[in-house]
């Protein structure tokens, strides 16, 4: 049996088409997890109604606590053999699950890895070629991941073996990061493996979603910054490791960190704490580990003087894309 986690948080709009797609696959053995995360919409009732209406649905609610937590709260009832996450406004194709169980019992892999398709709310894409199946070796595997430029979904195409979760060292997402902790986990679930098998036929479709957050909606406490430490805490897991060059992440951690800064620095009165702790971070990697130039640059002049920093950031910013449209 397969164990899908399905956090939900006020995803009204997307749940039923979601939960649709995962009630008619061609695969039965399912057990349908949905964690509804402290939702205040519709999405709470509608979960409830597709638990009356299949059984194989079940329904946890709960308190607002994250992404981590919702989950955890799966992952402590779920009794399939394996396991895998859905996004609550994502879209899968029918056949799914099937395929992907199809291969784990076939290779005996630890990891199913599928391909992906981003598309808008409401378009419905087709893919049409050829259904290879490639075997990775762990190193690749983790190269490939880093290296991805989606910045968010890591462990929605895939499915996993369930006792990489339950046999020790156990594994569990972290309750204190809010922000790549899905690349977290999916780092630590593939060190784990021996075995990791890759499809790109695209059987997910993220759903880019018209209500995107933003940094200025988001920077309220220091929760918001954990993110920083996710990536840290990557970094530490593979940097050291034959064939694997962490440069890109470094970067992506000093180009985030340098993004926050910048916007608590704009509302300095409210966020003072953050951008003294952001500053910190100017120094966490040496400018010589970047290949990035401009990169160095920009840390260069942040380092030196801030406020000239932020004159050049706000004069560039409605010209060059942000995080603001990567999440």
């Amino acid at each position: 049996m397969i164990s899908i986690i399905v956090p939900v948080y006020n995803a009204e709009n997307y749940l039923v088409k979601c939960l649709n797609d995962l009630r008619y696959q061609t695969y039965h053995k399912l057990e349908i997890i949905l964690v509804d995360d402290g939702s205040t919409d519709a999405s709470g009732q509608i979960c409830e109604r597709f638990a009356r209406a299949d059984s194989r649905f079940k329904v946890i609610h709960k308190k607002r606590n994250g992404l981590s937590s919702a989950y955890n709260a799966g992952l402590l009832i779920a009794k399939g053999k394996y396991v895998s996450f859905v996004s609550s406004m994502d879209r899968v194709d029918e056949v799914m699950f099937e395929n992907l169980i199809s291969l784990m019992l076939k290779t005996q892999a630890e990891i199913i890895i599928c391909g992906y398709i981003e598309e808008d709310f409401g378009s419905n894409s087709k893919y049409i070629g050829p259904h290879q199946v490639i075997e990775w070796q762990r190193e690749e595997a983790l190269q490939k991941e880093l290296n991805r430029k989606k910045q968010y979904g890591f462990m929605n195409n895939k499915l996993f073996l369930m006792d990489l979760f339950k046999q020790p060292p156990s594994l569990r997402f972290d309750p204190t990061i809010y922000l790549f902790e899905d690349l977290l986990m999916c780092i630590q679930c593939f060190l784990k493996s021996e075995k990791i098998i890759y499809t790109p036929t695209p059987y997910y479709h993220y759903v880019k979603s018209p209500y995107l957050f933003t940094f200025s909606s988001f920077i309220t406490d220091k929760e918001n910054l954990s993110g920083l430490t996710a990536l840290s805490r990557v970094i530490e897991l593979c940097e050291g490791l034959a064939g694997i060059n962490v440069v890109k992440l470094k970067e992506q951690y000093m180009s985030f960190n340098l993004e926050l800064l910048m916007y608590a620095y704009e509302q300095k009165i409210s966020h003072g704490w953050m951008v003294n702790d952001l500053k910190k971070n100017l120094y966490h990697y040496r400018l010589s580990e970047l290949n990035d130039k401009k990169l160095q640059m920009n840390y260069l002049v942040a380092r030196s003087s801030l406020k000239l920093s932020y004159l050049i950031w706000k004069l560039k910013r409605k010209d060059q894309p942000s995080y603001d449209n990567d999440n």
